[in-house]
């Protein structure tokens, strides 16, 4: 099977065992079960909150959607692209019979199936400890969670892989716009928030939700958020592949 998927995805395969044995993916699991703590710290004294209050207001919507999310997908999506640079060995990837749109849409799939994973097994985990008992009566919000993190993830990690091949510090770049624009920026300021992943990933989740106790101001549609995204997703991977095919790879 594993032979099989290296001859189909190449790239793909090399860049998920090149994440496997590097020290970003042990910082992205960390980061992803950063919102488990607060469900635990949640036990210690459950009577100050309800739990699906702490859980989608407090843990996913103020700490996972942002800025978790963003810069767990770009320690990742930086690297995709952005070690082969440092590490002069993209010359040596574009030389094999395989084109560049296929490097960039490859290096994508295994930031994605990488980054999603453990996202939502770090959402898993903050969901089961703050509702124990009472999963099984919410787990409307667990996929509405994990739904929209996908969502995210592709999304993100689209625009990050573009952006480590347009600017050289990508990761201190996508820092800044992942705490600045993400956060803040697109909270307090409502002409932002349309052009912000974060704004359609939280209109997925409210949408899917459904419940009354949780809204967002201006949310879109899931099917518009999905299309928004994918089409960002889409010209991402356009001018990534017009870049790849225009740098220098002397």
């Amino acid at each position: 099977m594993a032979t099989l998927t290296w001859r189909i995805l190449p790239v793909f395969t090399l860049t998920v065992r090149q994440f496997v044995g590097g020290k970003a993916v042990r910082v992205v699991a960390g980061l992803s079960f950063i919102p488990a703590l607060f469900s635990l710290i949640y036990l210690l004294n459950p009577d100050v909150d309800e739990a699906i209050r702490l859980v989608v207001s407090t843990t996913f919507r103020g700490l996972i959607v942002a800025p978790l999310l963003p810069i767990t997908v770009l320690i990742l999506a930086t690297g995709a692209l952005g070690n082969e640079i440092e590490d002069r060995t993209l010359p040596y990837l574009t030389l094999k019979p395989i084109g560049r749109l296929r490097i960039v849409i490859e290096k994508l799939i295994g930031v994605v199936l990488v980054a999603a994973p453990l996202i939502c097994a770090g959402i898993a985990a903050t969901f089961f400890i703050a509702f124990r008992g009472d999963a099984g009566d919410n787990l409307d919000v667990l996929w509405a969670m994990l739904v929209s993190s996908i969502v995210g993830v592709i999304g993100y990690g689209a625009i990050f892989l573009l952006v480590s091949l347009l600017i050289s510090r990508a990761l201190l770049a996508g820092i800044m716009y992942a705490l600045l624009w993400e956060s803040l920026l697109g909270r307090y300021l409502p002409g932002l928030r349309v052009v912000s992943v974060r704004h359609f990933v939280e209109s997925v989740f409210i949408k899917m939700l459904d419940n009354p106790d949780f809204t967002l101001k201006s949310a879109t549609s899931i099917t518009a958020s999905i299309i928004t995204i994918g089409a960002a997703t889409v010209a991402a991977i356009i001018l990534a592949t017009w870049r790849l095919r225009r740098m220098s790879l002397d």
